[in-house]
């Protein structure tokens, strides 16, 4: 597919639907693609087209708090972070992926795509969006030589804020110093990691990513009213409204660029609790779990029909918060190990491994 900016309308409405709550400000994204398209073409191509080829396929990813005032990167900071890769890595490049499909982070590859015409592949480490970058690295810290590359930059040199990386270690621990260079950048840096063979992305990345979240989006603006917008995308993905009202309660924090809290909606005699950690964690009816990460957890805004994300919620919104199962989702390795899960459950304060046991790995 050639992208032209129509495309891009679906893409990044889909995308900011299968964000979960998280995967960054559409409006961020709409902004990066329209760029990208006027620095060049972009292409999004199966898998198949350079499965034979040699080189390497990197990820290309933002990392950072959604809710932060201060994040900033630059246009200028793909190529830098490209070339902090490349001084440790020679091989040829031969396509970019996301790291999750979200509002913003479905077109982070696009800008390194239209300088470099360099083909986006239509995988994504993983199909929703995700809080730990550990999620969306295809499963390549149980491999048996965990060593990969990371390179960031972001921030401003106006404000000494600005800051780049060049990383090489685990993927436990270029991930969390990556997130950590974020917090000194002000909140978010532009993020080039992991290169590996198309035959890594085939084993553990989200094929067809692109594909469900243009097919996602598209129903979605096809319909006429906030009901059957809702109707249109719950039809996709196996979706289901869990609940509509006010937003009550409404808390957030943001330490080491994440945001973490929950909120509550009260309809009648039921109270529904939902949890978050940059996407939606959890949702609760009268303290019973109903739905758990990675399930797929979207709130809406039921005046607009604008998909909001954890950090746009408000305290008196009126909202649908709907939800799909987990089978329903085009899931990266990188999500099914228990390990990741344990740490949300420390962070959170509630359980996760629990209810999502039967895709776990330990």
């Amino acid at each position: 597919m050639l992208v032209n900016l129509e495309d891009v309308r679906k893409i990044a409405v889909g995308s900011l639907f299968l964000g979960g709550g998280g995967g960054g400000d559409i409006y961020e994204g709409l902004t990066t693609a329209k760029r990208a398209l006027e620095l060049g073409k972009v292409q999004i191509v199966p898998l198949s087209e350079i499965k034979n080829k040699e080189g390497v396929v990197l990820t290309i990813s933002g990392v950072g708090s959604p809710a932060s005032e201060t994040a900033y990167y630059s246009e200028d900071v793909y190529e830098r972070i490209l070339s902090l890769i490349q001084s440790q890595d020679k091989r040829k490049i031969i396509g970019f992926i996301p790291c999750e499909m979200g509002g913003s982070s479905s077109f982070e590859p696009f800008i390194p795509a239209a300088r470099l015409n360099i083909p986006v592949i239509n995988t994504a480490c993983d199909g929703r969006a995700h809080p730990f970058g550990i999620m969306g690295s295809l499963g390549l810290e149980k491999s048996k030589n965990n060593i990969t590359i990371q390179a960031g930059a972001g921030g401003k040199k106006e404000t000494n804020t600005y800051i780049e990386a060049l990383l090489t270690g685990s993927v436990e621990a270029t991930s969390d110093l990556i997130r950590n260079v974020a917090a000194k950048a002000g909140g978010a840096v532009a993020v080039a990691r992991n290169p590996v063979e198309p035959s890594r992305i085939e084993e553990a990345g989200a094929t067809g990513a692109y594909d469900l979240a243009y097919k996602l989006g598209e129903a979605y603006l096809n319909g006429k009213t906030v009901e059957d917008k809702i109707t249109a995308a719950c039809s996709i993905v196996g979706g289901t409204i869990i609940c509509r009202g006010k937003v009550e309660d409404y808390i957030l924090s943001t330490e080491n660029a994440l945001d973490n809290g929950s909120f509550t909606v009260r309809r009648g005699n039921e109270e529904y609790r939902f949890y978050f950690f940059n996407e939606y964690m959890a949702a609760e009816r009268n303290g019973v779990r109903l739905y758990t990460f990675p399930d797929l957890i979207t709130t809406i805004d039921l005046e607009t029909g604008k998909i909001l994300t954890t950090a746009q919620i408000k305290n008196e919104c009126n909202i649908a918060v709907v939800a799909a199962p987990k089978d329903q989702m085009l899931l990266g390795k990188g999500l099914l190990y228990r390990d990741v899960y344990e740490r949300v459950e420390n962070i959170l304060g509630i359980e996760m491994c629990k209810y999502v046991d039967d895709i776990l790995i330990d």
